[in-house]
């Protein structure tokens, strides 16, 4: 038993052979059997109770569990003091701090534990549980129906995962076949196979029974010919619900039901994780010059957090040597950079709509036009003559632009607001309150290399730098879009020390204020 504090540790142990307990044999101290504690007793017929300490305690805390406790924030018996990303479990380091936590703990379970607590964990209470996972569209399914509603599920074997879905949706013959029930509130999460029927309406009951009698003897996670598994769902708190999945094996006699642990994978769950400003950017419509690594990255970001419509514009195609920095994959490679760009979106943000297009035209009226009805432009190219044509149209016709670019081989990032109220960009360098970026050294050996066909040399910063512009001219453009305008209307990004005053990583703000500048 390795500890981080050793010293505490004999403390603590000292701790429990003063409360009667006593170290299991063989399990070098690690597991440790003693009285139950008075403040458990309403809650389980057991008299004693198990203290187990994981290995790099006490940044985990020491688990207390009751052989046969059955109740909700307790798994198998184990209670749930702390969650296991929780730093305030490092309290539990003096013994009264874990006694005293584990009877306001029992405290709770008694009077009942708030709902609002309560998540998509109904699996833990089971009986018994599975090492397969399930993923279904569990926000879908409950908008489908009320209480008595069931739909029938199949289910693909992805990993040690089961991704269920709509029949009608399933693109492949070998299949898993199950079925969701809605119930109304269910009061504590079911524990067995027979608490999850006696939960069930009549007709739910009458179609689960059918379902388990077409099963033939089969191990988990083959298909049997009936019901491979089941779904139930219950209100929670506030609109939310809870689920049990539940795989099946065997049939008959041998009948055997395993807890799965489930999460949601429809469009509803997946915004959440998109933050705070996605409802914000929900309506915004963004164009983008340039989808090679920055923009892709610029791209696919900002769909991820929220942002409706984006328009990719890039004339390239996509390499395999593009892959070490691009977002899309091995597919894409032959395909224009948009059209990879495009499929990456798509696959972690369902909800975003992606035009590719080829070529920004070059004479202005027609640039004009092209940008029109855009809430935003972000100029991803690093090409001069695009970058300039793209600040003077998007200045003539007041459109909001950002536009960012590495320097001296992913040394030095640069990023540009132009937006009301701020300094035009071609009136910068003639600006001190601006600073401007060191020359390229072009006969440096770092400047890049030429490529097979290629009349300049290629941009070799690493994919770190590019990562890290990327990141700000998304945190630019969400900052825009949202109103807040709370960024400097220029930021240098030191990735790499240069000369003064670039001497020192991190960030240099421009010193007019988000608001502040000459038009």
């Amino acid at each position: 038993m390795e500890t981080y504090d050793d010293a505490a540790f004999e403390r603590f142990c000292g701790g429990l052979v003063r409360d009667g307990f006593s170290p299991q044999p063989g399990s070098g101290q690690a597991i440790w059997t003693g009285p139950l504690r008075e403040s458990l007793r309403p809650l389980t017929e057991a008299t004693t109770m198990h203290v187990t300490f994981y290995q790099g305690w006490p940044l985990r805390y020491a688990h207390v569990r009751v052989d046969g406790l059955r109740t909700d924030h307790a798994a198998n018996g184990t209670v749930c003091l702390w969650a296991e990303d929780d730093p305030a479990q490092i309290a539990g380091i003096d013994i009264e701090v874990l006694w005293s936590r584990l009877d306001e703990w029992a405290a709770r379970a008694q009077n009942g534990f708030r709902v609002e607590d309560r998540a998509l964990d109904a699996y833990l209470p089971f009986d018994r549980h599975s090492g397969w996972r399930a993923e279904l569209p569990f926000n879908d399914l409950v908008k489908k129906g009320s209480n008595g509603f069931k739909t029938p599920l199949v289910a693909i074997k992805r990993g040690n995962t089961l991704l269920m879905g709509s029949p009608e949706d399933a693109e492949v013959a070998d299949l898993l076949r199950g079925v969701f029930y809605l119930r109304n509130d269910i009061g504590q999460a079911p524990r067995n196979l027979t608490d999850v029927e006696q939960a069930l309406t009549k007709k739910q009951g009458a179609d689960l029974a059918q379902g388990l009698a077409d099963r033939t003897d089969v191990g988990a996670a083959d298909a049997s010919g009936g019901y491979d598994f089941i779904v139930v769902g219950w209100p929670r708190h506030d609109r939310e619900h809870d689920a049990v999945a539940l795989l099946l094996s065997g049939a008959g006699e041998t009948l055997r039901a395993e807890a799965m642990a489930a999460s949601a994978n429809d469009h509803l769950a997946r915004q959440r994780r998109a933050g705070p400003d996605r409802e914000l950017l929900a309506d915004k419509t963004v164009l983008i010059a340039g989808a090679g690594s920055v923009g892709g990255h610029v791209a696919v970001t900002l769909a991820s957090s929220g942002v409706a419509n984006l328009r990719l514009h890039d004339e390239d195609a996509l390499t395999t040597a593009n892959l070490v920095r691009h977002v899309a994959d091995k597919y894409a490679v032959g395909y224009d950079k948009a059209i990879g760009v495009l499929v990456a979106a798509k696959e972690r943000a369902p909800w975003v709509t992606v035009t590719p297009a080829k070529y920004l035209p070059s004479n202005p009226s027609a640039l004009a036009k092209t940008i029109e009805g855009v809430d935003l432009v972000i100029d991803c190219t690093g090409i001069f003559h695009v970058s300039a044509a793209l600040a003077e149209v998007c200045r003539r016709t007041g459109t909001p632009l950002i536009t960012g670019a590495l320097y001296h081989q992913g040394a030095l990032a640069r990023v540009q607001r132009q937006a009301e109220g701020d300094t035009r960009i071609a009136g910068r360098p003639a600006n001190p309150a601006y600073r401007a970026l060191p020359p390229e050294d072009l006969a440096a050996s770092a400047q890049g290399f030429l490529e097979l066909g290629c009349t300049a040399p290629v941009n070799n910063a690493p994919p770190t730098s590019v990562l890290a512009v990327a990141a700000d001219i998304a945190h630019a453009a969400i900052d825009y879009l949202t109103g807040r305008r709370e960024r400097s209307d220029e930021r240098i990004i030191v990735l790499r020390a240069m000369d003064p005053p670039f001497d020192r990583p991190g960030t240099l703000d421009s010193p007019a204020s988000p608001s502040g500048g000459a038009a």
